[in-house]
């Protein structure tokens, strides 16, 4: 049995990913990947989000995972830049029910992000970032050129490894994987794995082809076996258009359903030949159409442009204008003919999600003092951390002991505090705290609330 999974919301973990053995690029001229990727890897971004604390379910072993219901939970998720002045596109089940957002740069960048929009139909997010200086961003090609065996190039987040690079072919296209009325995913073999989610998807001229979204794999295993699937970027372009200029889809529809005409169907029903829409019913909204069209017609035209299946005609039907009259070629008991029908809006509801706020005012830690075993003080110790707080996506857990704040040793939590606040009023944005946590000590950038 295989099972769809969504390839973000990775803990920030270290764990081994799968090597591929492929070479996908074979027939391609000398270091043509590796020329591609060093071109456009600045446009991916690294996607980390804040969710609300896990809360346990009663088990011994969430219990056990979850002991300290104040610790906030980070993922990892991949964007790419569509626009210099700060605009990364992911996927939309990156960053809902999250609580913060923040958009990290190749360079070692950090900002913190706001959604722009994420339809509920679609796997797709816009996100806003404001960037000390224009960022690299990424070009879009035509996803409707793709032809299986094509070579592309994914590059990512996987298990947290940024930048990571993996290439192989296009297996399919137009592959429904029953996501939404829409699918038009891209299937391919190039490794992609959790923390993929919302990466960009190459083809061999370096232009964006598609967005990472989902793999499927045999059971419970959830390492890349070769079916992966990426939203093409015609579609892609679409949505992103409408979310920058309206914060919304705003898409059309026609009040219809449908099922496909395969070839046995058309021999039944007397079609032409397999292929377009075959109207099995008429949705609520069905008097708007005035009767011109009925159940039992295939449509197979569009505005003069051939209709492949249901999911083409819903697409096409998204993006005409709303209020127009489309020119639908219908097939009826055999005979075509013509009829101009409204496009109607499509009605989303707001998907569900916790908002991301403002910046935070607050560090959102709680410190503690720290005794040694002889009862000297050494150190403080992190005893809480609000996911609402600057810290949130810092890397501290609650335990940890700070005992440096920048190169000054710290005693008391009122110290500490008091060093952390001078960084914040010279207006700096990170300051550096040296972490002893089981045994080990280690240096760890924290974020500074905006003043």
């Amino acid at each position: 049995m295989l099972g769809r999974i969504r390839l973000a919301l990775f803990p920030i973990l270290l764990l081994a990913a799968p090597a591929s053995g492929f070479c996908a690029w074979a027939d391609q001229p000398p270091n043509a990947v590796a020329s591609i990727v060093a071109n456009v890897q600045n446009s991916v971004m690294r996607i980390v989000v804040v969710h609300p604390p896990e809360k346990s379910d009663g088990s011994s072993e969430s219990k056990a995972q979850a002991s300290d219901d104040s610790q906030p939970v980070t993922r990892i998720g991949s964007g790419f830049v569509i626009d210099p002045s700060g605009l990364v596109a992911t996927n939309r089940h990156v960053v809902e029910n999250t609580l913060a957002i923040f958009v990290g740069t190749p360079d070692g960048g950090r900002y913190r992000a706001e959604i722009v929009g994420m339809p509920e139909k679609a796997d797709i997010a816009l996100l806003r970032i404001h960037p000390n200086a224009p960022l690299p961003a990424i070009r879009f090609g035509n996803s409707d050129k793709l032809r299986p065996g094509d070579t592309v190039i994914a590059i990512g987040s996987p298990f947290g490894f940024d930048n990571t690079v993996t290439a192989g072919i296009v297996s399919s296209v137009n592959r429904d994987i029953m996501e939404s009325p829409f699918d038009d995913y891209i299937q391919t073999d190039a490794a992609i794995n959790h923390g993929n989610s919302g990466g960009p998807l190459f083809n061999m001229a370096g232009e964006v082809v598609g967005m990472t979204s989902v793999l499927y794999a045999p059971g419970t295993y959830s390492g890349s076996v070769g079916l992966g699937f990426a939203i093409p970027s015609n579609d892609l372009s679409f949505v992103f258009s409408r979310l920058e200029k309206y914060g919304e889809v705003r898409a059309g529809m026609l009040p219809l359903r449908t099922q496909q005409v395969t070839a046995l169907m058309a021999q039944a029903i007397g079609a032409p030949g397999p292929g377009g829409a075959l109207i099995d019913s008429m949705g609520p909204r069905a008097d708007e159409m005035d009767n011109r069209i009925r159940p039992g017609d295939i449509i197979r035209t569009f505005n003069g442009e051939t209709i492949i299946d249901p999911r083409d005609l819903a697409r096409k039907a998204a993006r005409a204008p709303i209020g127009s009259m489309a020119t639908l070629g219908l097939c009826r008991s055999g005979t075509m003919m013509s009829v101009e029908v409204p496009i109607l809006p499509f009605e989303e509801h707001e998907p569900k999600t916790i908002v991301p706020g403002p910046p935070p005012k607050t560090l959102g830690l709680q410190l503690a003092a720290a005794d040694d075993a002889d009862g000297t003080h050494r150190g403080v110790t992190v005893s809480a951390i609000d996911p609402m707080g600057s810290v949130a996506d810092s890397g501290l857990r609650a335990g940890d002991v700070i005992l440096r704040v920048q190169q000054q040793t710290v005693s008391s939590p009122a110290q500490a505090e008091d060093l952390l606040h001078d960084r914040v009023a010279s207006k700096e944005r990170f300051a550096a705290v040296l972490v002893q946590r089981d045994d080990k000590q280690t240096w760890i950038p924290i974020a500074l609330p905006e003043e």
